[in-house]
């Protein structure tokens, strides 16, 4: 099986988590010391793979790409970036990069050339919609179609040859010169098939176990994550759904959602988040934090990859109010206490470990066991083992009576787990059997205080 079969993502924000200037900078900044300490973070929280960006340099907060072979300024150098990942792998994280094929910035090398050019510039094929017979608000002597309303960012035409070409060499550079392990494709609905398809062959000739994912226009999964395209996709219908579920009592919702998917791709292997940079933090948006344990629990046991944004993971975030302390980089030594003392920080520990100790969480089938308006609970089977999930968004202490997928000889419970941090992210979960059930034949009842899930290992 290839490492993103079971992975676990840290998503990191660069520029914004580094607390970096809006604009690109001509002196070389350096926070790579900084976001090894994060990597170091990942790792104790039980990641194996971290998705990155923006890191190539560009014009605004990662917003217009002006070169795809250098690493932002503001963060530093390509040597400071290869040596970064270096330090990722000798850890055992795969590094994943932000790839933006549809839109650059004003500064990019081809556009400058077309505005100093003109119509006599090969590069205007590159450019969506370049009409000579007017003028833009640059005064350029030409038009062009501006990318999510914004002049400051070129539409791209992504069905020229020649700039397909372009991107593939740019895809081989990154391999080659900083090894990184994937990229996540922004704004797929502007790009077409067959330029996914031959930038999977292109990636895959050198790196067979490169890993590319896509943000979708829409939710046709089937379509566009498959064999020959991309391997995940985030699954933004169900990052939704985990917020308006719990803040409207509807664990039915959540159900639906899961069970459609494993209906339309039951191998797909989607993207599972609660946040990230494009939307705002789950602890703005829920209107009872303690159901932030039971989204955690969600993520990382559903069928997907779960990825845990940066910062989510310490629950005192949600008291930072104030604009400008909103604005503030997140400080890694602000939180040194969180992994023993923050419940939340300590459950993502937990949950990571377990999603990579456990081979029912990255291949064992969906199995819907129990839904009711506010409890719910779902097996992850794998042969005569599984991990069974089970939630209750309550107030008030639910009793659970769920069929199981086979009578159950033994039951550990993974929450009571005890986490040996000498060892790395993956290992040192201990055990003990759980007495806090009743299984008799093939059902499973389980007494649930409010707001609380359980997490069993069952064993026919």
């Amino acid at each position: 099986m290839a490492w993103y079969d079971s992975a676990v993502f840290y998503h990191i924000h660069s520029l914004s988590l580094c607390g970096c200037e809006h604009e690109s900078i001509e002196t070389d900044g350096y926070q790579f010391d900084k976001l090894t300490k994060w990597a170091v973070h990942a790792k104790k929280m039980g990641c194996n793979a971290i998705y990155i960006g923006p890191v190539f340099k560009a014009e605004m907060q990662g917003h217009g790409i002006t070169d795809y072979y250098r690493i932002d300024k503001r963060l530093g150098k390509n040597e400071d970036f290869k040596k970064w990942v270096a330090v990722c792998h000798e850890m055992g994280i795969r590094v994943v990069v932000d790839a933006v094929f549809n839109h650059v910035g004003r500064g990019f090398f081809a556009f400058q050339h077309l505005r100093n050019h003109g119509s006599r510039s090969p590069y205007k094929e590159w450019f969506s919609n370049v009409n000579f017979s007017g003028d833009n608000e640059y005064g350029d002597g030409f038009r062009y179609e501006k990318w999510g309303g914004y002049m400051r960012l070129v539409k791209l035409n992504i069905l020229s040859p020649w700039l397909h070409d372009y991107h593939f060499d740019a895809v081989r550079h990154w391999i080659h010169e900083f090894d990184i392990d994937g990229i996540r494709v922004d704004a797929v609905g502007e790009t077409d098939y067959d330029f996914i398809k031959e930038l999977r062959k292109t990636a895959e000739k050198i790196k067979p176990a490169f890993w590319i994912a896509g943000e979708l226009p829409d939710h046709e999964y089937a379509r566009w994550v498959n064999d020959r395209m991309f391997h995940s996709a985030p699954n933004n219908q169900l990052q939704s759904a985990l917020i308006s579920a719990h803040n409207n009592g509807n664990y039915p919702l959540i159900a639906h959602l899961l069970r459609g998917v494993d209906e339309l791709c039951p191998y797909t292997k989607l993207y599972i988040f609660a946040d990230n940079h494009d939307v705002s933090h789950i602890y703005e948006k829920l209107n009872h934090m303690e159901h932030r344990k039971l989204i955690a629990l969600l993520m990382y046991t559903v069928y997907g990859t779960p990825s845990l944004y940066c910062g989510s993971e310490f629950s005192g975030q949600h008291q930072k109010t104030d604009e400008e302390e909103q604005k503030r980089p997140l400080e890694l030594w602000d939180y040194k206490n969180a992994y023993t003392q923050d419940e939340i920080t300590h459950l993502h520990c937990l949950l990571g470990r377990a999603k990579q100790q456990f081979a029912e969480l990255s291949f064992g089938s969906y199995q819907q066991l129990y839904v009711a308006q506010k409890q719910f609970a779902y097996g992850r089977v794998l042969r005569k083992t599984a991990v069974i999930t089970a939630l209750n968004m309550d107030d008030e202490a639910a009793q659970l009576e769920i069929p199981l997928p086979f009578p159950v000889r033994k039951a550990v419970d993974m929450l009571k787990a005890s986490i040996n941090w000498e060892e790395g992210a993956g290992k040192g979960l201990e055990f003990q059997e759980s007495t806090d059930f009743e299984a008799a034949a093939d059902r499973l009842v389980i007494n649930l205080p409010g707001n609380e899930g359980a997490l069993l290992w069952v064993m026919a």
